[in-house]
Protein backbone atom coordinates (compact mmCIF):
# COMPACT_ATOMS: atom_id res chain seq x y z
CA UNK A 1 0.00 0.00 0.00
CA UNK A 2 1.15 3.35 -0.73
CA UNK A 3 1.80 5.60 2.24
CA UNK A 4 -0.53 8.78 2.62
CA UNK A 5 -0.73 11.91 4.55
CA UNK A 6 -3.80 10.79 6.32
CA UNK A 7 -1.76 8.07 7.25
CA UNK A 8 0.78 10.12 8.49
CA UNK A 9 -1.29 12.95 9.99
CA UNK A 10 -2.96 10.44 12.53
CA UNK A 11 0.18 8.55 13.59
CA UNK A 12 0.98 12.28 14.13
CA UNK A 13 -1.66 12.58 16.32
CA UNK A 14 -1.05 9.38 18.06
CA UNK A 15 2.88 10.22 18.68
CA UNK A 16 2.02 13.36 20.31
CA UNK A 17 -1.18 12.06 22.36
CA UNK A 18 0.90 9.23 23.70
CA UNK A 19 4.87 10.95 24.27
CA UNK A 20 5.76 14.14 25.04
CA UNK A 21 8.52 15.71 22.77
CA UNK A 22 8.00 12.85 20.62
CA UNK A 23 9.92 14.61 17.74
CA UNK A 24 13.32 14.26 20.64
CA UNK A 25 12.16 10.69 21.01
CA UNK A 26 12.59 10.08 17.18
CA UNK A 27 15.31 11.55 16.61
CA UNK A 28 16.97 9.83 19.15
CA UNK A 29 16.28 6.52 17.94
CA UNK A 30 17.53 7.09 14.46
CA UNK A 31 20.53 8.16 15.90
CA UNK A 32 21.10 4.72 17.86
CA UNK A 33 20.17 3.01 14.82
CA UNK A 34 23.10 4.76 12.59
CA UNK A 35 25.37 4.12 15.45
CA UNK A 36 24.97 0.74 14.81
CA UNK A 37 26.65 0.69 10.99
CA UNK A 38 28.16 4.37 11.03
CA UNK A 39 26.37 4.55 7.91
CA UNK A 40 22.66 6.08 6.98
CA UNK A 41 20.36 2.90 5.35
CA UNK A 42 18.17 6.05 3.30
CA UNK A 43 18.89 9.93 2.58
CA UNK A 44 15.46 11.44 2.66
CA UNK A 45 14.61 13.16 -0.46
CA UNK A 46 11.93 15.32 0.60
CA UNK A 47 10.66 19.05 0.45
CA UNK A 48 10.91 20.98 4.23
CA UNK A 49 7.06 21.66 3.69
CA UNK A 50 6.28 18.39 4.60
CA UNK A 51 8.20 18.13 7.58
CA UNK A 52 5.32 17.18 9.94
CA UNK A 53 4.85 14.32 7.50
CA UNK A 54 9.03 13.99 7.62
CA UNK A 55 8.77 13.21 11.03
CA UNK A 56 6.00 10.07 10.80
CA UNK A 57 8.51 8.68 7.78
CA UNK A 58 11.17 8.42 9.66
CA UNK A 59 9.29 7.00 12.45
CA UNK A 60 7.69 4.30 10.33
CA UNK A 61 11.39 3.65 8.90
CA UNK A 62 13.03 3.40 12.37
CA UNK A 63 10.33 0.95 14.06
CA UNK A 64 11.10 -1.50 10.59
CA UNK A 65 15.08 -1.41 11.40
CA UNK A 66 16.23 1.41 9.33
CA UNK A 67 18.07 4.76 10.06
CA UNK A 68 17.30 7.84 7.64
CA UNK A 69 19.13 10.63 7.08
CA UNK A 70 17.56 13.98 7.25
CA UNK A 71 19.27 16.89 6.96
CA UNK A 72 17.79 19.39 9.06
CA UNK A 73 16.92 16.69 11.70
CA UNK A 74 21.31 16.04 11.56
CA UNK A 75 22.59 18.89 10.17
CA UNK A 76 20.97 21.56 11.37
CA UNK A 77 23.45 24.39 10.81
CA UNK A 78 22.66 24.16 6.97
CA UNK A 79 20.23 26.73 5.66
CA UNK A 80 18.20 25.05 2.92
CA UNK A 81 16.78 28.03 1.27
CA UNK A 82 21.00 28.31 -0.13
CA UNK A 83 22.14 26.65 -3.01
CA UNK A 84 26.07 27.18 -2.06
CA UNK A 85 28.53 25.20 -2.60
CA UNK A 86 29.57 24.46 1.13
CA UNK A 87 25.18 23.00 1.39
CA UNK A 88 26.28 20.68 -2.18
CA UNK A 89 29.45 19.37 -0.44
CA UNK A 90 27.63 18.72 2.91
CA UNK A 91 25.01 16.90 0.97
CA UNK A 92 26.92 14.97 -0.88
CA UNK A 93 29.44 13.87 2.13
CA UNK A 94 26.34 12.42 3.66
CA UNK A 95 24.71 11.05 0.62
CA UNK A 96 28.01 9.08 0.53
CA UNK A 97 27.11 7.51 4.12
CA UNK A 98 23.99 6.55 2.85
CA UNK A 99 23.66 3.19 1.16
CA UNK A 100 20.47 4.25 -0.61
CA UNK A 101 17.63 7.29 -1.49
CA UNK A 102 14.30 7.53 -0.83
CA UNK A 103 12.58 10.35 -2.91
CA UNK A 104 9.48 11.38 -1.09
CA UNK A 105 7.14 12.43 -3.79
CA UNK A 106 4.45 14.95 -2.49
CA UNK A 107 2.27 17.58 -4.30
CA UNK A 108 4.98 19.76 -2.58
CA UNK A 109 8.41 18.42 -3.97
CA UNK A 110 8.34 20.31 -7.50
CA UNK A 111 9.11 23.45 -5.14
CA UNK A 112 12.19 22.04 -3.51
CA UNK A 113 15.58 23.96 -5.17
CA UNK A 114 18.08 20.09 -3.88
CA UNK A 115 15.49 17.17 -4.53
CA UNK A 116 15.73 16.32 -8.05
CA UNK A 117 19.80 17.43 -7.76
CA UNK A 118 19.81 14.84 -4.61
CA UNK A 119 18.46 12.50 -7.12
CA UNK A 120 20.19 12.42 -9.67
CA UNK A 121 23.72 12.63 -7.67
CA UNK A 122 22.84 8.98 -5.87
CA UNK A 123 21.35 7.86 -8.98
CA UNK A 124 24.99 8.19 -10.83
CA UNK A 125 26.87 6.98 -7.74
CA UNK A 126 25.41 4.36 -5.86
CA UNK A 127 24.59 2.24 -8.77
CA UNK A 128 20.87 3.20 -8.94
CA UNK A 129 20.07 2.48 -5.63
CA UNK A 130 17.35 5.18 -5.84
CA UNK A 131 13.39 4.68 -5.12
CA UNK A 132 10.56 6.87 -5.62
CA UNK A 133 8.57 6.93 -2.56
CA UNK A 134 4.97 8.17 -3.19
CA UNK A 135 2.81 10.41 -0.36
CA UNK A 136 -0.62 10.06 -1.66
CA UNK A 137 -3.25 12.68 -0.40
CA UNK A 138 -5.77 9.96 0.67
CA UNK A 139 -5.57 6.58 0.97
CA UNK A 140 -8.01 6.56 -2.29
CA UNK A 141 -5.55 7.53 -4.64
CA UNK A 142 -3.01 6.43 -7.59
CA UNK A 143 0.26 7.51 -7.80
CA UNK A 144 1.28 9.85 -11.39
CA UNK A 145 4.95 11.56 -10.74
CA UNK A 146 6.46 13.77 -12.49
CA UNK A 147 7.78 11.51 -15.81
CA UNK A 148 11.43 10.65 -14.94
CA UNK A 149 10.30 9.40 -11.94
CA UNK A 150 8.81 6.23 -13.87
CA UNK A 151 12.22 5.63 -14.45
CA UNK A 152 12.66 4.72 -10.90
CA UNK A 153 11.37 1.47 -8.31
CA UNK A 154 8.84 2.63 -6.34
CA UNK A 155 8.65 1.96 -2.08
CA UNK A 156 5.30 1.00 -0.10
CA UNK A 157 4.90 -0.36 3.16
CA UNK A 158 2.67 -3.21 3.68
CA UNK A 159 2.30 -6.28 6.20
CA UNK A 160 4.54 -9.11 6.25
CA UNK A 161 1.66 -11.70 5.66
CA UNK A 162 -0.29 -11.89 8.51
CA UNK A 163 2.31 -10.71 11.34
CA UNK A 164 1.26 -7.72 12.31
CA UNK A 165 4.55 -6.38 11.10
CA UNK A 166 4.93 -4.21 8.92
CA UNK A 167 7.77 -3.24 6.08
CA UNK A 168 8.94 -1.46 2.99
CA UNK A 169 9.17 -2.84 0.06
CA UNK A 170 10.67 -1.85 -3.26
CA UNK A 171 8.98 -2.52 -6.44
CA UNK A 172 9.28 -2.47 -9.93
CA UNK A 173 7.38 0.30 -11.48
CA UNK A 174 6.69 -1.68 -14.96
CA UNK A 175 5.91 -5.23 -13.37
CA UNK A 176 4.18 -5.33 -9.97
CA UNK A 177 4.67 -9.13 -9.56
CA UNK A 178 8.67 -7.87 -9.23
CA UNK A 179 9.23 -6.47 -5.34
CA UNK A 180 12.04 -7.15 -2.34
CA UNK A 181 12.22 -6.17 0.66
CA UNK A 182 13.88 -2.56 1.16
CA UNK A 183 16.62 -4.51 3.57
CA UNK A 184 17.53 -6.57 1.14
CA UNK A 185 17.37 -4.23 -1.81
CA UNK A 186 20.18 -1.81 -0.01
CA UNK A 187 22.33 -4.67 -0.37
CA UNK A 188 21.97 -4.83 -4.23
CA UNK A 189 19.18 -7.29 -4.69
CA UNK A 190 16.71 -5.72 -7.51
CA UNK A 191 12.84 -6.25 -7.67
CA UNK A 192 11.99 -10.43 -8.69
CA UNK A 193 9.65 -12.24 -9.37
CA UNK A 194 7.00 -13.57 -6.49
Amino acid sequence: MFINKEMLRERVILEHSEFTNWENRIFIENRQLYNRTDQYDLFLSHSYLDKDLVYSLVNLFNKAGYSVYVDWMVDTQLDRSKVNADTADQLRTRMKMCKGLAYVSTTNITQSKWCPWELGYVDGNKNGRCAIMPVLETNAGSFTGQEYLGLYPYIDYAEVGNSNKYEFWVNDPSDKKKYVKLSDWLKGVDPHNH
